[in-house]
């Protein structure tokens, strides 16, 4: 049996959505079990941040509010 891959999903349920990562052998494989989920090609820039980069986009938000009463 071929070995399984990590595919990032999306589900959009119309005001918001979820991300995921399914392992499966074929992105036909998640169509045909979950034909709901969108399997992503290539992964969103916002989704990647290397360790020792400044902070960016919602990172750097998330950094500035340390310490600010919630």
């Amino acid at each position: 049996m071929q070995n399984k891959t990590d595919f990032l999903v999306s589900y959009d349920f119309g005001k918001a959505g979820v991300w995921g990562v399914v392992k499966a052998r074929t992105v036909d494989e998640i169509k045909a079990k979950y034909p709901e989920l969108e399997v992503v090609k290539a992964v969103p820039n916002n989704f990647t941040f290397d360790i020792d980069d400044e902070p960016q986009g919602w990172l750097a938000e998330m950094v500035s509010e340390r310490g600010k009463p919630a």
